[in-house]
């Protein structure tokens, strides 16, 4: 029996074809898998994120007072409302006396300084800042985070939430405003 000189070349097409399609089929099975595993295992996937709107009551500890805050995606550090900002040394460190304003009460706050930032302004000079540790509450979140102080009586809000204090918890939704309340604390 005599065959042709290009009877090989289907033979090896369906192998080569056949062995894709039992990867193909390999492949998918390890991406469910690995799916699965996320979802049972990741605690950070992006489904399980609070969403909020582009406006939201925070609490700010210390002094304990709820203010509004705009929620700025662009703005990497929190920024909060600290008028006459006066630094001064304690025990060798670095450290910022200044006072928040809720409504008619000012409170008198003093944190150590972690660092100075330059920030940068649209249309005018770049600006240098105190960061100081603050802690925030959105919600049921409450963390412990670097905030750079700026007097910010000229602006509506006195606080600006940043990616620093969104990141790994929130979705903003800009259509949605004062979703949430910042739990209380203890007395």
């Amino acid at each position: 029996m005599t065959l042709s000189r290009g009877w090989y070349y289907p033979l090896i097409f369906l192998f080569l074809f056949s062995a894709s399609f039992v990867e193909a089929q390999e492949d998918t099975a390890l991406a469910t898998e690995q799916k699965n595993t996320y979802v049972n295992l990741n605690t950070e996937k992006p489904d399980s994120k609070i969403i909020i709107g582009a406006l939201e009551y925070v609490r700010l500890v210390p002094p304990n007072v709820v203010l509004k805050a705009r929620i700025d995606t662009g703005a990497k550090t929190t920024s909060i409302d600290a008028r006459d900002i006066t630094p001064f040394e304690r025990d060798g460190k670095q450290w910022v006396r200044f006072v928040c304003v809720s409504g008619e009460k000012e409170y008198t706050i003093e944190r150590k300084v972690v660092r100075t930032v330059q920030i940068k302004r649209h249309g005018t000079e770049s600006q240098d800042r105190y960061v100081v540790e603050m802690r925030i509450i959105l919600g049921n979140v409450s963390q412990l985070i670097s905030v750079n102080l700026n007097d910010r009586d000229e602006y509506k809000y006195p606080v600006l939430i940043g990616r620093n204090f969104l990141r790994d918890f929130f979705m903003v939704d800009v259509a949605k405003k004062y979703q949430f309340k910042p739990m209380s604390l203890p007395k």
